[in-house]
């Protein structure tokens, strides 16, 4: 984890530097910088790891939870906060007169070295690597139990696996086409669409992190169940898809304001021939369909899915399965961009929407056909008993 901090710190200093490097040297230090940071992400693992060492099974949703609530909400939160930063402009304020001064396009960078900061300070003052184990109140000191656990069932964590690819998926493709839709369907300038997005960021943010919260410093971690809150917000994503999808009753058409090359907004027909017969949904449940989905339901399912997936291994040996399950996220990440724009530019909106909507029909589809099988492991007990003479013996 320590590492993972460092390369977190050395990324935002490598992105201080563009300001200060010739412009053929910009578009490398970038990459430097976006590579340096993915490298230190993948802290997210040993951090899960620790998280499941650390807890036990009454009280793992709430571990989960302050992991998965952070990476989470910081998701959400950092695009919104660029709308902070944007009073600051091109020139910003001097921090360091004549050489650094904190602008819009900087600014992320000073923030998240101060939080990396902090998070190093944290974990070298207040982290302790302890293993949590429940005992039983018949254990005595000349007692000791012996554990031993099945493998892990293979399927169970592929299902969830694919469950983390897909809610992913399903928001990195609707982050990704967000600016064009608003530009497109709702006739607002790039400038109008950032400011949209950002505010509907935060307020998702905000939600979520009230959530966590809750989930973490009250009782409402008792009330999960794992498997149907999986199940019940793969169906409420499945609800919002259909609640924005371009029905052909809709009344309005994106061709009711011709298409400016200006502000590039409206749909440029000669260049995407389904614009045509694209209606516009309401604008309203766009936004309302974000702000619910990602903020008030995939708090839930971040949880759920993260518990039982921790639930599906042996508790002492974990890291190597929860890097798979982070690998599910990143290659969410990585593809979710390329296929969603690829599908926008020849078929549009429309049909986006309709592969999602099949991604999530499907995996809904293996969670209730493999239900038995998505349960905890349990151990296999083996009771040694110790004597004062010093013999062992087995019951």
């Amino acid at each position: 984890m320590h590492c993972g901090f460092l390369l977190m710190l050395a990324s935002n200093l490598v992105y201080l530097l563009i300001d200060f490097v010739p412009t053929e040297w910009v578009a490398p230090v970038m990459m430097l910088s976006r590579l340096l940071g993915g490298l230190g992400m993948g802290n997210s693992s040993p951090m899960r790891t620790c998280a499941s060492l650390h807890s036990t099974p009454t009280d793992r949703s709430k571990a989960m939870a302050a992991i998965s609530g952070g990476r989470s909400v910081g998701t959400v939160v950092g695009p919104g906060l660029q709308l902070a930063f944007l009073p600051l402009g091109d020139v910003g304020i001097p921090i360091i007169p004549g050489f650094l001064s904190l602008h819009s396009e900087n600014a992320p960078a000073l923030l998240g070295i101060v939080l990396t900061m902090i998070g190093i300070v944290s974990l070298i003052t207040m982290f302790e690597e302890r293993e949590i184990i429940e005992e039983s109140d018949e254990i005595s000191d000349f007692k000791k139990e012996k554990e031993e656990y099945p493998k892990a069932d293979k399927l169970a964590m592929l299902i969830c696996m694919l469950t983390r690819f897909v809610q992913n998926f399903m928001q990195i493709s609707i982050d990704t086409l967000a600016p064009y839709i608003l530009m497109m369907m709702y006739f607002q300038t790039r400038q109008e669409a950032k400011a949209s997005m950002a505010t509907t960021y935060l307020s998702t943010g905000f939600i979520a992190t009230v959530l966590y919260l809750l989930i973490i410093f009250t009782k409402l971690s008792k009330f999960f169940r794992d498997k149907i809150f999986n199940f019940m917000v793969l169906l409420i994503f499945i609800c919002h898809l259909l609640a924005t999808y371009s029905w052909p009753f809709y009344p309005s058409s994106v061709l009711d304001q011709p298409f400016s090359n200006t502000t590039l907004t409206g749909c440029d027909e000669s260049r995407l021939p389904w614009c045509s017969d694209l209606t516009v949904s309401p604008q309203w449940l766009f936004y309302i369909g974000y702000i619910l989905s990602f903020g008030l339901f995939m708090p839930f399912l971040n949880v759920a899915n993260a518990t039982l997936y921790s639930k599906l291994l042996r508790p002492n040996c974990q890291g190597t399965e929860q890097s798979l399950y982070d690998i599910s996220n990143t290659a969410a990440r990585i593809a979710a961009p390329i296929v969603v724009t690829m599908i926008y530019e020849s078929y549009g909106p429309r049909r986006v929407w309709e592969f999602l909507c099949l991604m999530l029909l499907a995996t809904t589809f293996l969670w209730i056909v493999f239900d038995r099988r998505l349960v905890p492991m349990k151990p296999l007990r083996r009771t040694k008993v110790f004597e004062n003479r010093g013999f062992e013996k087995e019951v």
